[in-house]
């Protein structure tokens, strides 16, 4: 057991500036991960595939990002002898951030997958690269802004910038949470008339094998061998771009990057550096799975950034 103390309080959740500086600079080296992630098809969500090593999709993504906000709290936790003192005592700038990294992760842990209809499968090694990630995103932030191996500059108009880039992370997170909820409509809306269809046909009297599809103009295809529907999102930044709530994320991340300090940072520029080396390869695999599913109906629109990329 002392040996695994000293493993979280030495190293894993160490306040030492020089074990904190090995931690980011070991961040720098994350999108080698994301190269790699470019040339295979990544086994989750729309892209999964089947394996004996998925886990059930929910519970694996609960489980990958609650790491976040845990590392964070942990990091905070075990380095200060008294807590409540340790943030009353942090500069305004450094509780305002901390606060929108936890409202963050809250969400994206519990609130957005809790509200989803459903997540596909994952493997296994997804959740293992993304453990990792988030606990290297949750020690770097903490020890940045509540053991304040960092400050957020805090000279001129400071102000100015930091309340910048606080109503920008604000537009990132309330665009990402909208445009993440057209998808979920889309499901929700396909269980719905899945149960309108079959009630018609119990109705009607169809025979075995047919169902009926209420699309209303839509364009919505039906996978054979799952029976999964899909339509094409449309509203908002859907009518430019194929993944808007990634990029949504991206401008969410750049606001808190901005009222941190900008390169003052150091773990802000890892984790936005690292969400859209991660994010972009997943958004061409996301690309070429509408393409199968609708072929030449598909609209055309960029993958992830509008009128960009």
């Amino acid at each position: 057991m002392e040996y695994l103390r000293l493993i979280y309080t030495d190293y894993l959740f160490s306040p030492d500036p020089a074990i904190y500086r090995a931690h980011v600079q070991l961040f720098h080296f994350f999108p080698i991960v994301c190269i790699l992630q470019s040339m295979i098809t990544t086994p989750m969500g729309k892209t999964s595939v089947k394996s004996l090593f998925n886990l059930p999709g929910k519970l694996s993504w609960i489980l990958m990002e609650l790491i976040s906000p845990v590392s964070f709290f942990l990091t905070f936790y075990l380095n200060s002898p008294s807590p409540m003192e340790t943030l009353n005592q942090l500069p305004i700038s450094h509780k305002i951030l901390t606060g929108l990294y936890l409202v963050h992760y809250i969400n994206r842990a519990l609130v957005s997958p809790l509200r989803a209809p459903a997540y596909a499968p994952a493997h296994v090694i997804v959740l293992i690269v993304a453990t990792y990630f988030n606990y290297l995103n949750g020690y770097s932030l903490s020890s940045f802004l509540i053991l304040q191996q960092g400050s957020v500059p805090q000279n001129g108009n400071w102000w100015v910038r930091f309340g910048g880039g606080v109503v920008l992370w604000v537009v990132g997170f309330v665009g990402n949470i909208w445009h993440e909820d057209v998808l979920y409509e889309i499901r929700r809306r396909a269980k719905r008339e899945h149960l309108e269809s079959a009630r018609a046909k119990k109705e009607d009297g169809l025979g075995e094998g047919v169902e009926r599809v209420l699309v209303e103009g839509r364009l919505v295809v039906r996978a054979e061998n799952s029976g999964h529907v899909y339509e094409i999102p449309e509203g908002g930044l859907w009518e430019y771009c194929w993944h808007p709530h990634y990029f949504m994320e991206w401008i969410e991340w750049t606001g808190f990057l901005i009222a941190a300090g900008g390169w003052e940072c150091a773990p802000a520029i890892n984790f936005l550096v690292n969400e859209i080396a991660s994010m972009t390869p997943r958004a061409f695999q996301g690309v070429e799975f509408y393409k199968r599913r609708f072929g030449r109906r598909l609209p055309e629109r960029k993958a992830v950034v509008p009128f960009l990329l």
